[in-house]
């Protein structure tokens, strides 16, 4: 009885010490013999199902994808066919308008003739349209020296044309004849004054030459109108030109009752050259002179004095 009772208790004892060994092993963080081999084993184990079974289904998903991509030629066709659609869709329509509402609405209305608007102001223009059925359209304005600022200078349709009614009659307006103002043009050349005054619609006429000190030879001194003058366009602008720095101009005094010695020694001082006439004295009171007092002389000018032999008190 004592051996089986042992027998039994070593029997039941094993599997005990095993349940408690595993468990000081899992406390102690370390696996399970029989784990860890069974682990092992799975790894060891090659797979060789998996990759053809995902071989497998990517060529079914490039298949798939294949099916469902449209084509270009698929594109094509389906652009093609909506631009068919659409420009038949577009020439009914067009047929339809033309055949249809057109006529119905040009025959609705009944037809006029335009009146004439030319030389009208625009509310003389306005009224006489607005009598007849129709509008008035500016279409911009002109210059014209026939037809006064304001009136009506041309019109589209012309007068007598037969419309229908609720047309828009288009007007241009006179601006009247062209005013242009002389343009500055002291110190300018020649080529220089022709282009200003050509550019304000004015032209150059009546050149004349004189000597000047204010600008060099061949500009212009001043114009005839002067500057800022306001001229119809067309209008002529005389010029005067400088012809170089002239010769310095003295007026001549009155020189009759003078000693004649001492009047030669003041104008011989200013440069003037005088003469006496054969004959007569140099001593005395000047009796003649020429020129004559007030006139204006230059120094290149011979002055004339006549004496007599006896002094003038």
């Amino acid at each position: 009885m004592s051996d089986g009772s042992d027998r039994e208790r070593e029997e039941d004892g094993e599997p005990r010490a095993k349940a408690r060994s595993a468990a000081e092993h899992e406390d102690a963080g370390e696996e399970p013999r029989d784990r860890a081999a069974g682990r092992s084993g799975e790894e060891d184990v090659p797979d060789e199902g998996k990759p053809v079974a995902d071989e497998i289904l990517v060529e079914s998903d490039r298949a798939f994808t294949d099916l469902t991509r449209p084509t270009r030629r698929h594109r094509t066709a389906a652009f093609f066919g909506m631009l068919g659609v659409a420009l038949a869709a577009f020439a009914t329509g067009l047929v339809l308008f033309d055949n249809v509402l057109m006529p119905r609405l040009i025959h609705g209305v009944a037809e006029v003739r335009v009146p004439d608007l030319t030389n009208l102001s625009l509310e003389e223009s306005e009224k006489l349209l607005s009598a007849v059925g129709l509008r008035l359209t500016r279409a911009g304005e002109r210059l014209d020296a026939a037809v006064p600022r304001g009136l009506i200078l041309a019109q589209d349709p012309p007068a007598d044309t037969p419309v229908r009614g609720h047309r828009r009659v288009s007007v241009v307006i006179s601006l009247g004849e062209e005013f242009s103002s002389v343009p500055e043009l002291f110190g300018e050349t020649m080529r220089g004054a022709r282009v200003l005054l050509e550019r304000g619609g004015l032209r150059a006429s009546g050149i004349t030459r004189a000597p000047s000190d204010q600008v060099g030879e061949g500009l212009v001194v001043a114009s005839d109108p002067p500057a800022e003058t306001v001229l119809r366009r067309g209008a002529a602008v005389g010029l005067l030109v400088s012809a170089g720095s002239g010769p310095q101009y003295y007026v001549m005094p009155d020189l009759l009752g003078r000693e004649i010695t001492g009047a030669m020694r003041q104008l011989e001082a200013l440069g003037f050259k005088i003469t006496v006439p054969p004959g007569s004295p140099t001593l005395g009171t000047v009796v003649m002179q020429l020129p004559a007092p007030g006139s204006r002389v230059t120094a290149a000018d011979a002055i004339t004095l006549q004496a007599t032999r006896r002094i003038i008190r």
